[in-house]
């Protein structure tokens, strides 16, 4: 965690307004939810963005207001994902019937992928969601494919947003190609404030569901679930001052991709290029992948790696977590530290 650094004109902006918090006694549910909503809606294009304490928060809400309102009860997930996503699928309230296969391309699945899991899927469709994860810091490139097939069968499609906060395919945000989206402000996400989520969706019904839900619906009274999963004023504060400059610490992960993906080039070693094929990635993390051998076999003398994404598989035999390794890259990082991995890259060929 001693890595995680905020930009500092993140810092001024909360330590400016950090008082004013505390002397209207607007401790919760106060300006701070709102604005973040806004700035959300504003980055995302979605017509809603409803602040949650976290991520995972966040999608359980979702899932159990599509088993309450929607029948919607049986969840698929992809293979290659946190195991956090399957506890969730429970939490919600839903069956886990099936799991996605993922490709080491994306270390995500492709509409063939999604195709062939529905195509296994001898149940009715009409209580179906899936919900996919992007990996990375990129949208899932068939995400775009992925949301139309859905709506054709009428399946519920729910994005887990929690690396891709600011990236885009073809100029779309993440988190708006389904039914919904959830981002993450992990300490450790690409845009990081220590905690909390943000629920995007076009729905009106949906956006209304889950701004009720997360306040137990305690004004209008009409819906039966619901709880407290708001974040307080001083953490929304500290979550829209990190948003603010998302496009700065995004930027400044780009920069020290350019290393990399220099030294990569040069030895012909693969990589996940976070601006091919429409993408625009935010580096939340940086991937290099090695489709034949595994990667201990291929890429030896690479030491300086951070935690890969994923080192296990979820339900089925996926080779994934064999095949990928992550190199550092955070906000800030120090020149010294970027130019010694490129230095071991260097030793490698493929």
């Amino acid at each position: 965690m001693g890595m995680i650094k905020l930009p500092i004109q993140s810092i001024n902006y909360f330590k400016r307004n950090i008082d004013e918090v505390f002397i209207s006694g607007n401790l919760a549910e106060g300006p701070w939810i709102e604005k973040l909503s806004v700035k959300v809606k504003e980055i995302s294009g979605a017509k809603y963005a409803i602040p949650t304490c976290s991520n995972g928060s966040g999608i359980v809400a979702l899932l159990q207001i599509y088993k309450q309102y929607y029948n919607r009860r049986k969840v698929m997930i992809q293979s290659n994902t946190m195991y956090g996503v399957k506890t969730m699928v429970a939490s919600g309230g839903c069956e886990l019937v099936g799991y996605i296969n993922c490709r080491i391309e994306s270390l995500m699945p492709s509409l063939k992928d999604v195709e062939n899991a529905i195509n296994a899927y001898k149940d009715n469709l009409s209580e179906l969601i899936i919900l996919l994860s992007d990996i990375g810091g990129i949208v899932n490139p068939d995400a775009e494919k992925i949301g139309k097939y859905c709506k054709q069968k009428d399946i519920i499609f729910i994005e887990d947003c929690a690396h891709s906060l600011g990236a885009t395919l073809n100029g779309k945000s993440a988190g708006t190609f389904g039914d919904a989206g959830v981002y993450s402000f992990y300490a450790t996400k690409a845009i990081f404030a220590g905690e909390g989520g943000v629920v995007v969706t076009d729905s009106v019904d949906l956006g209304d569901y889950i701004r009720g839900f997360t306040i137990y619906d305690r004004f209008d009274q009409k819906m039966p679930i619901g709880i407290n999963i708001r974040p307080s004023e001083a953490q929304a504060l500290l979550i829209y001052s990190v948003v603010r400059e998302y496009e700065e610490i995004i930027n400044n992960k780009t920069e020290i991709a350019k290393y990399y993906i220099k030294a990569c080039q040069s030895r012909n070693i693969q990589f996940i290029d976070q601006s091919q094929n429409k993408l625009r990635g935010n580096y939340y993390k940086f991937i290099i992948i090695t489709p034949g051998l595994s990667i201990k076999d291929a890429l030896p003398n690479i030491k300086t790696t951070t935690s890969p994404v994923y080192d296990y598989s979820i339900g089925v035999n996926n080779l994934v977590s064999d095949h990928h390794l992550c190199l550092p890259i955070w906000y800030g990082q120090e020149i010294d530290i970027t130019l010694a991995v490129c230095r071991e890259i260097d030793k490698q060929s493929l």
